[in-house]
């Protein structure tokens, strides 16, 4: 039989010390089992692996360290409901970020978890919105790149590479979704849209400016960076999809879930948005220009 915790215990803990705790391991083997119709070696792999993803993170991050154990469990917790990993690779699904949350007139430390796009791809399949996404493609000057809406009101993009490249200069994106009826859609940006992102990066940000990313490449836009873009703005018209209290994926609302508490959780508990959203060692003033693991997730671009 799964004991749990009480928030008290989870009060008492340091960040670190929730993966020490066998309550916390039974808590996310059996979510993760439940949710996703698991074996048990697969849920124990999740949490051995994601065990260690976690302690890597907050070891690196002094401020992560200084982080409540309550919403590092919680972070656990989400990551496992919606089977995402922090493993680091070059298209990261999810950051563990930190934020002063205001309980009373004081401050503390939160920990959250930041889904990138490629994250809600994988929320957006696992919830039955897609079949699947194709790989965002860039478009370069010279190379054919036509959107039409065909014959049966379709909306499409006719492309052809230039072979060999005749221009660094970039001149848009597109990406093909398709849905679980196998039919598909396409959405692209183009030079005017990547501009206004730019304005509203750096309207957003007045005393920074734009993300350094928007004209990192020789002045123009870093091809990752447009790419995780083309996917996450590819979402715009789709419905909401389902995370944690922990979790923030841009202005999604968090939905209620169980975490395996003795208690209701109090209201002045729940994470609020964080008062400063920002990532270990880096300035506010600077975050819209943080690069992490190759892909900024910040959204900058007041859109959704």
């Amino acid at each position: 039989m799964e004991t749990k915790l009480s928030i008290q215990d989870l009060t008492a803990m340091k960040p670190l010390q929730v993966f020490d705790d066998e309550r916390v391991k039974q808590r996310v083997i059996s979510m993760f089992m439940k949710l996703h119709k698991a074996e048990e070696d697969e849920a124990v792999n999740f949490y051995e692996k994601e065990r260690y993803n976690f302690s890597r993170i907050i070891q690196d991050a002094e401020h992560l360290k200084q982080c409540t154990a309550f919403s590092v469990y919680g972070c656990f917790l989400d990551l496992a409901s919606m089977a995402l990993t922090l493993e680091n690779v070059s298209q990261p699904l999810v950051y563990l970020l930190w934020g002063n949350a205001k309980v009373g007139n004081n401050y503390e430390k939160r920990a959250t978890l930041e889904i990138s796009p490629y994250g809600e791809l994988v929320l957006r399949m696992q919830a039955g919105q897609l079949l699947y996404a194709d790989s965002p493609v860039i478009v370069y000057e010279g190379d054919k790149f036509k959107p039409i809406v065909n014959e049966r009101g379709q909306k499409i993009c006719l492309y052809e590479a230039a072979i060999p490249r005749q221009s660094k200069k970039i001149i848009g994106s597109f990406i093909r979704l398709t849905r679980p009826d196998n039919s598909f859609d396409f959405f692209y940006l183009l030079p005017d849209d990547i501009e206004r992102l730019k304005g509203y990066s750096a309207k957003k940000n007045k005393t920074s400016g734009a993300n350094a990313l928007y004209s990192s490449n020789d002045g123009d836009i870093d091809p990752g960076f447009l790419a995780a873009k083309t996917i996450k703005h590819a979402f715009k018209t789709f419905p909401k999809v389902r995370i944690g209290n922990f979790s923030k994926l841009q202005e999604t609302e968090p939905q209620a879930m169980d975490y395996g508490l003795t208690e209701t959780i109090p209201q002045d508990q729940l994470p609020p948005k964080p008062v400063t959203q920002v990532f270990p060692n880096t300035p506010q003033q600077q975050i819209d220009q943080f690069e992490q693991q190759g892909v900024t997730v910040q959204d900058d671009d007041d859109v959704f």
